[in-house]
């Protein structure tokens, strides 16, 4: 089991952060289109105990439990404990959840385009209300790195996306929704543009 440790940035141009990326010699790994189900049970018992229970297919599919870290944690940073492993079958997989009781709560997708700065995984992800960088190590490579990339560190979201959406939606006057996929057409145009 590990901490994961990440800080969030909406971003306006993702082509400015890649020049800076490559400018500071961070080596480009992999860019894939995320479908995920988050799943839970009827009374949303997970959700109430801060807990995440994330079905992943991108090339592969994972398995993702998160829950609140036990003791301190770093200021300012969103701090998670976090178990995953690879499935098979994204779909077995699913059906083996479902039996055991748990249901999709809700499902989102995005594309994720990975960087790796030093120890650092720098992540640009773009989901159907934005762009978002997402720098995922230890605190202070965080910290650093947000800083050598033109990140003012008090911009930065511990948020997850579900309530970047929420805000996003509240801002708009729009009624709350835990679903933020990409439309049919524009699923396809993006996947038809990611590597093969």
């Amino acid at each position: 089991m590990k901490l994961e440790t990440e800080l969030k940035f909406p971003l306006d141009d993702p082509s400015r952060l890649r020049e800076r990326l490559a400018a500071l010699g961070a080596v480009y790994q992999d860019k894939v289109f995320e479908r995920n189900l988050v799943f839970d049970d009827a009374a949303r018992s997970l959700r109430a105990r801060g807990m995440l229970l994330r079905l992943r297919q991108d090339r592969g599919a994972v398995l993702t439990v998160k829950w609140p870290p036990e003791g301190v944690v770093p200021e300012g940073l969103k701090v998670l404990g976090e178990a995953e492993c690879g499935v098979a079958d994204f779909t077995a997989m699913r059906h083996i959840l479902e039996r055991l009781g748990y249901r999709a709560a809700f499902a989102y997708e995005k594309v994720r385009e990975t960087w790796r700065l030093g120890a650092l995984a720098v992540c640009i992800d773009r989901l159907p209300f934005g762009w978002f960088a997402e720098l995922e190590g230890e605190a202070e490579e965080i910290r650093a790195a947000a800083g050598a990339l033109g990140f003012d560190l008090c911009a930065g979201s511990t948020a997850t996306y579900l309530a970047l959406w929420h805000a996003h939606l509240a801002r708009l006057g729009l009624p709350l929704d835990d679903q933020f996929v990409f439309d049919h057409h524009e699923r396809e145009r993006l996947m038809a543009e990611l590597p093969a």
